[in-house]
């Protein structure tokens, strides 16, 4: 019975070999789908082979690292140990600040991370020091590696400084590259934040007979917006407010302080109010200018390439929205990442060339390497078509793997 299966088997191989096109036709095809593919595939440097990691930032303004452990690095470690598929929980404590890093198994992905970090942080808050500041919680894996970064700085004709384009990269700047399928993340930094800034003039308060807490006060009461209800008619709702907020300088100015006989004091009467940025606590400065910064991330699922390639894409329709603000690339992955691929491609290619000289060699017969000459590139062609299929990315591991393939051919 086994000879019998044995022989129906070869049969079928036989007039498979008799008629070859179709086998034909189906390698041809599939090789084409492998240059394709190759070509298609996302390039990276390295696959992403780190653990997930949530980083937690506890500021507490006055406080020592002594007291910061035992009141709040304890107490936050312990309850973010609990977490499902936590691996390791680390901590740092030192004067007016904790930092807890919380490491997750790789099934753990980033965003539902973060979330239980959050619900955690929310359990224990009343447990901890009401004069903290609010937790900061930020992702940290390979996707959090900025894939390309931009530095922006004014015109040579243009009107705007870096308080203003720090302004818009914050808001309209920084909502147009979210607008980008491929990106998940904009960072703005660079130290330029717009504030109006107010200078008491100590002699003037005397003068008046006036305190600084009453000017702290009166300021605060009038420099706010107070919500007054709703109301509810039969076809129609208005929502009615207090309208005081004052975000120009010139509204600023006439706050009042006090009532005296002579006249009502203003605060312009007492101090200076200067429009200026906020003291930096950092600086940025791209291809030699102070500017101010952009990074854009990828997906966590995404590849470094395609967002690359879709930033690039929408650059030139966003700079024309900008005409005062230079765009220039300050940083990319995008150089190394080719330049890596192509010298890996080119190692695959002189593997091939020896490995065809050393068949000749050995069997010293040009019908056998010239078979090896275009059944290698094909079995190549093929392995590349089913990466391609099962969403594999070009990088150094995966044509490192090739090129072994070769040395074991």
């Amino acid at each position: 019975m086994h000879n019998t299966k044995a022989v129906e088997h070869k049969s079928v191989i036989e007039r498979l070999l008799l008629h070859p096109h179709l086998i034909m036709s189906v390698i041809l095809l599939v090789v084409a789908l492998g240059f394709i593919g190759f070509k298609s595939m996302p390039l990276n440097l390295f696959p992403d082979a780190n653990y997930p990691v949530i980083a937690v930032i506890i500021p507490w303004p006055g406080a020592s690292a002594s007291d910061v452990e035992d009141k709040v690095t304890r107490i936050v470690e312990k309850e973010l140990s609990t977490i499902d598929l936590v691996r390791k929980v680390k901590s740092v404590s030192q004067d007016e600040m904790a930092a807890v890093k919380v490491e997750f198994e790789y099934e753990k992905s980033l965003d539902a991370a973060a979330t239980d970090a959050a619900n955690a942080l929310k359990r224990i808050e009343a447990r901890l020091p009401d004069s903290i500041r609010p937790p900061e919680i930020f992702r940290v894996s390979d996707a959090t590696t900025p894939v390309y970064t931009l530095a922006l700085y004014p015109a040579p004709d243009s009107h705007l400084d870096l308080e203003k384009i720090r302004q818009l990269a914050d808001n309209e700047i920084k909502e147009d590259f979210l607008r980008i399928k491929d990106v998940s993340n904009v960072e703005i930094f660079g130290g330029y934040f717009p504030e109006i800034s107010v200078e008491i003039d100590p002699e003037r308060l005397h003068a008046h007979n006036l305190s600084l807490e009453k000017v702290i006060l009166a300021i605060r009461a009038q420099n706010i917006n107070i919500p007054d209800g709703l109301i509810i008619r039969r076809h129609s709702q208005y929502l009615i407010k207090t309208q005081g907020e004052r975000l120009e300088k010139t509204k600023l100015q006439n706050i009042l302080i006090s009532h005296e006989p002579g006249g009502n004091v203003y605060l312009e009467d007492i101090a200076k109010i200067k429009t200026s940025f906020r003291e930096r606590q950092s600086f940025y400065r791209g291809n030699g200018k102070a500017a101010i910064g952009v990074n854009l991330l990828r997906p966590e699922k995404g590849h470094v390439t395609t967002t690359i390639k879709a930033v690039e894409a929408a650059l030139p329709a966003i700079k024309a929205k900008y005409p005062g603000i230079v765009f220039q690339v300050a940083d990319t992955q995008k150089s190394l990442i080719e330049t890596s691929i192509e010298n890996m491609v080119d190692a695959l290619r002189d593997a091939i060339i020896m490995t065809i000289a050393v068949i000749f060699l050995f069997l010293a017969n040009v019908r056998i390497s010239l078979l090896a000459v275009v059944s290698i590139p094909f079995t190549y062609f093929l392995t590349f078509a089913a990466m391609y299929l099962l969403g594999y990315e070009l990088n150094i591991v995966t044509l490192t793997a090739v090129i072994v393939a070769v040395g074991l051919l």
